[in-house]
């Protein structure tokens, strides 16, 4: 048996000045985790874990760093650095997530180079958000409300069942098997304003609000499920030294998603004058292949080809006013690859290059506040309105990955890595209206989100006996060229920003298997997250009407951990 716990907090790094209440970019967590192996007999195990988790957590707070035509109140100034304190206080509490699940693992030897396993699990989860940490997004306008709250309810339960069969012979090892996973999801969302300003804006008041009673912007419900079955084989010629390997492997998959719309702006979905909610009932099947080809060159030299195709199932966007479904999108890629030691095993040298292409790929297109849908009629409330789509034709996909591992002498590790992604989306035509009203059809310029074009990281480990216990030592830094947050460009005559780029350290000190008494040891550490407090905005996004914003990455932390192993 093995028993594992966690307990971890931290302080809000942004105060909020309102008397009370959560202070932004907080968290609290804690979570425990059993395992138990049990082999009754000779060749036969059953694993079984469980594990528990709570998560209590607030909100980035979101700064406007420059502003265009956005009426700017007093007391809620620009920043164009980070801050330490929020410039109005707002109503704000605990995000908090609980989870629990199941796991067995049954594993039978069944004979001499077969084995049968069986995996089944189960999980649960409840998510609450609370988000009022973007109230400088707001107009100001002399004695309006503003700090929109947003609110969500998130309920999922999962289950899932997996069989294989696992066999080797000297030239032949293979995996069959067959899944099954099942899914029942829960949202409900709302948002409401919580302050009012005075006249000047120089000053605001808190409206006196219950969530119970605000209208609700959106509530849907979905369940999903998915069958497949999978094979795939390693053959190794009867060559000398065995130094070539063929695999090949071959997935089906069948998915099925049902569910309902059934609340939009307070009240049942109304579309082309049919008001009912609006339901989802699709089902999608798909054979993806799988090849490589792979040769030892050396004892300390592996070089690979490989080729795979793989989709994502479809579905429909619960921001969306009508539900409309998207269907799946799918990608094909070649890779290349080298794994390689050198100098007697102090060094070794992982390298990549893929290249592919997608056909679907799945995007959205957003309508913020005080827009039209695609009738023309004002959106009915203040909440964000959110289409996927397909993109058409066929996107592109390329990159490379290297990863160098060096151990110069006893103790000591460097490791650095790089990776460079590069992604074509095809251009797409926007469903919504500009904030000027206008409607652009001719397909717009889409960006890869949240995937910087390079990203390089380094790392030192050192660890050295010392009496009573081991040294180890870690510094890092990571780097990358910033990402875009949002898929299209705000404005037709605006380029969508990207994230700031720069370089962020870590660095731990830590004095290990520190024996206390006889089977117990203790770990103390200390740590640093950005290091030397670099600063720079790596979630950007621009809009006519507000300016440009964003959240800085975190100011530097220092903290204290205290391990007991038993």
């Amino acid at each position: 048996m093995k028993l594992d716990g966690l307990v971890t907090a931290r302080g809000g790094l942004v105060r909020n000045p309102l008397t009370g209440q959560t202070p932004f970019d907080f968290y609290d967590r804690r979570g425990a985790h059993l395992a138990a192996l049990w082999h009754p007999v000779e060749g036969l195990s059953a694993d079984y874990a469980f594990d528990t988790a709570y998560d209590g957590s607030s909100p980035l707070y979101y700064q406007t760093v420059t502003t265009d035509t956005k009426p700017q109140a007093p007391a809620q100034p620009i920043t164009p650095r980070r801050v330490r304190v929020a410039a109005v206080g707002v109503p704000q509490q605990d995000s908090v997530g609980r989870t629990h699940g199941h796991r067995l693992t049954l594993d039978w030897q069944a004979a001499p180079g077969l084995e049968l396993k069986s995996i089944s699990a189960s999980r649960a989860m409840t998510q609450s958000q609370y988000d009022n940490g973007s109230a400088t997004k707001s107009v100001f306008a002399p004695r309006s409300a503003f700090a929109r709250y947003s609110l969500a309810a998130f309920d999922q339960r999962q289950w899932s069942q997996e069989v294989q069969l696992i066999g080797e012979t000297p030239q032949l090892h293979y995996l069959a098997g067959a899944l099954y996973f099942r899914e029942r999801v829960g949202d409900q969302a709302q948002a409401f304003n919580t302050m009012r300003w005075n006249e000047r804006g120089t000053a605001a008041t808190l409206l006196s609000l219950t969530p119970a009673t605000q209208p609700i912007d959106r509530a849907s419900r979905v369940t999903a499920e998915s069958l497949g079955a999978f094979g795939h084989a390693t053959w190794t010629p009867p060559l000398a030294d065995a130094w070539l390997h063929l695999t090949g492997g071959l997935r089906w998959s069948r998915d099925a998603k049902a569910g309902s719309l059934y609340i939009v702006n307070n009240r049942t979905p109304s579309v082309n004058g049919v008001v009912a909610p609006r339901g989802l009932d699709a089902r999608w099947s798909r054979l993806d292949p799988m090849v490589t080809l792979a040769a030892d060159a050396g004892p300390d030299l592996h070089a690979y080809a490989k080729w795979s195709t793989g989709y994502r199932s479809g579905g429909a966007n619960s921001r969306s006013l009508t539900y409309a479904p998207f269907a799946p999108e799918s990608v094909s890629v070649w890779e290349l690859g080298t794994k390689s030691e050198w100098f007697d095993r102090r060094a070794r040298l992982n390298l990549a290059v893929y290249a592919g292409s997608y056909a679907g790929i799945q995007v959205d297109f957003t309508a913020k506040y005080l827009q039209k849908d695609q009738a023309g009629r004002v959106l009915e409330s203040t909440r964000t309105t959110t289409e996927t789509f397909n993109a058409p034709g066929r996107g592109r996909l390329r990159g490379a990955e290297a990863d160098l591992t060096l151990a110069p002498t006893t103790g000591l590790t460097l490791t650095a890595s790089y990776a460079r992604t590069d992604l074509r989306i095809p251009p797409t035509a926007n469903p919504f209206p500009q904030t000027d009203g206008l409607v652009v059809t001719t397909p717009v310029r889409l960006y890869p989100v949240c995937t910087p074009r390079d990203a390089i990281s380094g790392a030192f480990d050192y660890n050295a006996d010392v009496p009573g216990g081991t040294l180890r030592a870690h510094l890092d830094a990571n780097a990358d060229s910033g990402f875009y947050a949002n898929y299209n460009d705000p404005e037709r005559d605006r380029r969508q920003p990207r994230g700031a780029a720069d370089v962020v350290v870590n660095g731990r000190v830590a004095l290990t298997d520190v024996a206390v008494s006889p089977g117990a040891a203790v770990e103390l550490a200390l740590w640093s997250r950005n290091l030397f407090d670099e600063q720079h905005l790596f979630y950007r996004e621009y809009t006519r009407l507000v300016g440009t914003g964003g959240f800085f990455n975190e100011r530097r932390t220092i903290g204290l951990e205290l391990g007991l192993r038993f």
